[in-house]
């Protein structure tokens, strides 16, 4: 058998979202919502199949790649400040991987992205993933551009057929994990194609990038919840169909997600104690401080910033106490984007949570326009004409669905995704 091995590349030495620590307690569901679920199985030997399972969603405004546009031209590389880059000419990796670890490399944002090109009729994959029977992380497993099934990964088995029964041949194949750090840390160990066959090179990375910066919504919470009423799960959590995954189909840019539910720019959700976004920014895995992510491994030309919903979730300062210390802590946020990323452009958006129903009182949405206008107005006042504010429209539950915890639905992240493409191909004539 053939084996395309890691060890055999060049050696390495919620209202707006879930608290950070709020995954305990979820239950044990293998279904998901309205896409097709393949369970792990028991012991490290076994496979489970996702190819033949239901076509993981509708998707809305964006083609069939997984992590930008068709997976034979969408994949980019990319490696954290402690190692090299993980990427072959067979495997391509998208988003921020730690790869320091001979064994392969880790990762844990939403959005992070496996690529690779093989013959034959079936694949399977190796991982050492971190998460569990009862919260597990998925991938959309995406062959020849098309949303195949959903492959259900956690520490009670190793081995997984990610592909079956397609036509003989060369096929693309993409695995964009849907879920996000809280979840737990995967780790990429192999592909494994059948006997006989092996992994093909793939075409090179597109020119286009895109960054995301962001909470629950751009994590992906509850996509695939049937309604406002579904807590958080992990198989409910889609990054997928979240806008943030869309855009970057819509225009044809590789995406790296760094999104953490019920993180805020100044304070958490509900005032939660723990490391805000702006805090975690620069790690390469979420909730470890070390190896800090390489900014200059991958630039990208977009950058968008979509925080404050939790910052005004619940118990939310009056004006006098919580302005400076919030336009202190965005502002600062955009400077190390900028220092990063010199000549990216920067969209610094509204949510589509933020209202001024709720909380009662604390008029969220206008103070979170306005405290954002005026970070975006004081850089532009300074010179730096590649920042600008874009406001998603709210949420509207009643035409378009409410995913759990009142999330926005695949209708609604497909709406924001193709405002956001439009801007971005107004601002860089992509």
């Amino acid at each position: 058998m053939k084996r395309q091995a890691y060890s055999t590349l060049p050696k390495l030495a919620s209202v707006c979202c879930i608290a950070w620590s709020a995954l305990a307690g979820c239950g044990d569901d293998d279904s998901n919502g309205t896409t097709g679920t393949t369970g792990s199985g028991g012991g490290s030997s076994t496979s489970s199949s996702a190819a033949s399972t239901g076509g993981g969603g509708t998707d809305e405004g964006g083609g069939g790649g997984g992590g930008g546009a068709d997976p034979g031209t969408t994949s980019s590389s990319a490696g954290g400040a402690g190692g090299g880059d993980p990427s072959s000419d067979t495997i391509r990796f998208i988003g921020r991987f730690d790869t320091t670890n001979a064994e392969g490399p880790r990762f844990s944002w939403a959005g992070s992205a496996i690529v690779t090109r093989f013959s034959g009729t079936s694949l399977g994959v190796r991982f050492n993933d971190e998460s569990t029977a009862a919260q597990s992380n998925f991938f959309q497993v995406v062959i020849d551009g098309e949303a195949k099934g959903v492959l259900k990964v956690n520490s009670e088995e190793e081995l997984y057929t990610v592909a079956d029964g397609l036509p003989d041949g060369e096929h693309d194949l993409v695995l964009h994990r849907r879920t996000e750090p809280l979840v737990g840390v995967s780790q990429f160990l192999e592909f494994v194609p059948e006997q006989g066959e092996a992994l093909l090179p793939v075409p090179a990375a597109p020119a286009r990038r895109i960054e995301v910066i962001g909470d629950s919504i751009s994590a992906g919470y509850g996509v695939d919840g049937a309604n406002e009423t579904c807590p958080f799960t992990s198989d409910t959590e889609n990054n997928y169909l979240a806008y943030s995954a869309l855009t970057g189909r819509l225009v044809g840019a590789d995406t790296t997600i760094v999104a953490w539910s019920g993180r805020g720019v100044y304070r958490n959700y509900n005032g939660e104690v723990a490391p805000t976004m702006p805090e975690i920014y620069g790690r390469t895995i979420a909730d470890e401080e070390q190896p800090a992510w390489n900014f200059s491994s991958w630039v990208p030309q977009v950058v968008v910033i979509n925080l404050g919903t939790n910052d005004f979730s619940i118990n939310v300062p009056g004006d006098a106490q919580f302005r400076a210390p919030f336009t202190q802590a965005y502002a600062g946020l955009v400077e190390t984007v900028r220092t990063n990323y010199p000549d990216a452009f920067i969209f610094c958006t509204i949510g589509p949570m933020l209202s001024d129903s709720y909380p009662e009182g604390a008029e969220a949405l206008t103070r979170a326009r306005a405290y954002i206008g005026q970070v975006v107005e004081d850089r532009n006042d300074d010179g730096d004409d590649k920042v600008r504010v874009l406001e998603f429209p709210a949420q509207d539950g009643a035409a378009n669905g409410l995913g759990c915890d009142y999330h926005p639905s695949v209708k609604t992240n497909a709406l924001m995704a193709q405002q956001l493409a439009e801007a971005i191909r107004e601002e860089l004539d992509w």
